[in-house]
Formats: C-alpha cells, sequence, structure tokens
C-alpha cells in the first residue's frame, strides 16, 4: 500500500510538473478561464446598515462557478451613475472588506469573496483536492473581470471610474485579473497594489511554516510553475491606467526583493508609499496601521479623481 502510494504521489507531481511547465511557454491569458459577459443573478438580498444599503449578491458565472460578492450603496442611491471601487481583501473580503473601509460616500465599493475554502485541507486531503484547489485558483481573475462587467451593466455602475484595490493576498491576483479585464474591453483607470509581490514562488518560500525546512526552495520552484497564469510579473507590464503601491518597510511575509519586484513591473504613472512596520492585517494590533493604508489609498483615489468627494474623512 506503500508503494502504491509513493508511484501514485510520483506520478501525480511529474504530471503537475509537466503541465506547469508546458503552461510557461503560452501566454499565461490562455491558461486562465474567461469573463462571463452575461452571469446569472443567482441570490440577491439587501439590508440596511450605518446608512448604506448592502446588497448580498450571488452570480452563476459560465466555466467560473459561483460568484459571491457584497455591494455597498448609498441609501438613498443618487439619480446618476457611481464610480465603483472593486475590493479583493486578504484575509477579510466580502462584506468584511467593504467593513474596513469606512467613509465611502457617494460611490459603490464591492467586496470579493474568494471562491478557496477558508479552511484548507492537511495531508492526503490536502493532495486530493490540490486540482480542485488550482482550478479554483485560476477562476479568480475571471471572476473578478466579471464582477466589474456586472457592475457596469448596473443602472448605479459608471464605466468610466472603475477602481481596483488589491491588499495583501488580493495585491496578488489584481494584475492577471486586470489584464482579462482589458482584454475583454473592461477599462479600470485606477488600481492599487497593497503589500504584495513577485515571483509567487519567491512568498511561498519566504511564509514562516515554510522557510525553515529544507524543501522551501523547491516548493518555491513549484509554486512558480503550477501558479504561471496568475503570477503578477506576467501581467503587469502590459497594464495601464494609474497605479498606487504601498508596502511594508519591515514585512516579514514579502521579501524586499519581491516587494522591489512588484514595484519595478508597475507601470507607470505610480506612486509608492512605505510605512514603517509588518505586513498589514485586521488584528487589533495592527488597526492603525490598516487605518493609515486605508486613508492613504482614499485620498489617492480622490486626488486623482477615481471617487466622488467622501461624507468624512481625508480630503473630503
Amino acid at each position: 500500500m506503500k508503494r502504491l502510494l509513493v508511484a501514485g504521489l510520483s506520478l501525480f507531481l511529474v504530471l503537475v510538473l509537466g503541465y506547469a511547465a508546458w503552461s510557461t511557454w503560452r501566454d499565461p491569458l490562455a491558461a486562465l478561464p474567461p469573463p462571463d459577459t452575461v452571469p446569472a443573478l443567482a441570490e440577491s438580498s439587501s439590508e440596511l446598515r450605518g446608512g448604506r444599503r448592502l446588497e448580498h449578491v450571488r452570480l452563476d458565472a459560465r466555466g467560473l462557478g459561483r460568484i459571491r460578492i457584497v455591494v455597498s450603496l448609498p441609501e438613498p442611491p443618487p439619480n446618476r451613475k457611481l464610480p465603483v471601487v472593486v475590493v479583493l481583501g486578504g484575509l477579510a473580503t466580502g462584506e468584511r472588506s467593504v467593513h474596513h473601509i469606512p467613509d465611502i460616500g457617494e460611490n459603490v465599493v464591492i467586496g470579493y469573496e474568494w471562491p478557496i475554502p477558508a479552511r484548507m485541507p492537511k495531508g492526503i486531503g490536502l493532495l486530493r483536492h490540490l486540482p480542485m484547489l488550482h482550478d479554483r485558483v485560476l477562476s479568480i481573475p475571471g471572476q473578478v473581470a466579471t464582477v466589474i462587467r456586472w457592475a457596469q451593466e448596473q443602472e448605479w455602475g459608471d464605466r468610466s471610474r472603475i477602481s481596483l484595490l488589491g491588499f495583501s493576498l488580493g495585491a496578488l491576483a489584481v494584475p492577471a485579473a486586470q489584464r482579462l479585464a482589458a482584454r475583454d474591453g473592461i477599462r479600470i483607470g485606477w488600481t492599487v497594489l497593497a503589500y504584495g509581490g513577485a515571483p509567487l514562488g519567491a512568498l511561498v518560500e519566504a511564509q514562516p511554516k515554510v522557510r525553515a525546512h529544507w524543501f522551501a526552495s523547491a516548493l518555491g520552484h513549484l509554486a512558480d510553475l503550477v501558479l504561471w497564469p496568475v503570477e503578477p510579473s506576467a501581467h503587469l507590464p502590459h497594464l495601464t491606467g494609474r497605479f498606487l503601491v504601498l508596502e511594508g518597510r519591515d514585512d516579514a511575509w514579502i521579501p524586499a526583493h519581491a516587494a522591489a519586484r512588484l514595484r519595478e513591473l508597475t507601470p507607470v504613472p505610480k506612486q509608492v508609499v512605505a510605512f514603517d512596520g509588518g505586513h498589514m492585517g485586521i488584528g487589533p494590533a495592527q488597526e492603525a496601521l490598516l487605518a493609515a493604508i486605508i486613508a492613504e489609498s482614499r485620498a489617492w483615489l480622490i486626488r486623482n479623481g477615481a471617487v466622488s468627494a467622501l461624507s468624512a474623512g481625508p480630503e473630503s
């Protein structure tokens, strides 16, 4: 039984490496499922909270599965098109992403829910679920592009003022999503990349639970191969618009060379802001840093005409 398991695992790794090596020879967009131009509205419910209307929405998209988002709208909504800000958070997604962005004003903010399980399987269970997890990771850019197209078609969506904000894990997915959206004719004028890095393998190798082991380098190289279709460095040079890059001076999760790589590949015009401290987060000890990051992002969006003036907060 043990020999059979080892043989099966070996064959699986050979197939994965073969597929990954082959995929790196192609344009990474060729490996990404395209956005759905007419996703089906499967669920929708609304509630009033904090003077805003929150819409909990589920879209069913062809080839991309279920897409869950939370849309924060002014209440009552003004009789005009509104700027749209799509947020890809790290640990905080969907409604929690929206919650961490106060003083929204007469703008629409959409929080995206990752299609990846909150609790990852372990051991043999992880190996069994790897193909499914890989497919879901590759579906993220298409899901985000689908959400943006859907938002543009709503009565409140201003297609000329679309912003895409990626924080932590979100910053890694934003470049592929934006490039895929651009190929589909969707223009994103303003992009925030906060606490990201490239290549992805360098980030995997640097994680605290990985870097102390002998196989850290090999795992990093494997991640570069398998995750090539969503690799930020493969997509950043192709993007257009205005960019804000945020980073930490003492970020233990993002190696300095990986942060520099993302910063250098981000197109111009761009602004780069470095904060003191480590990686951004949502815990009590990081509230001040998170508030500063959100304030910087908000001020930059206002200054560059991406969103309407806010009801409160910096430069309102």
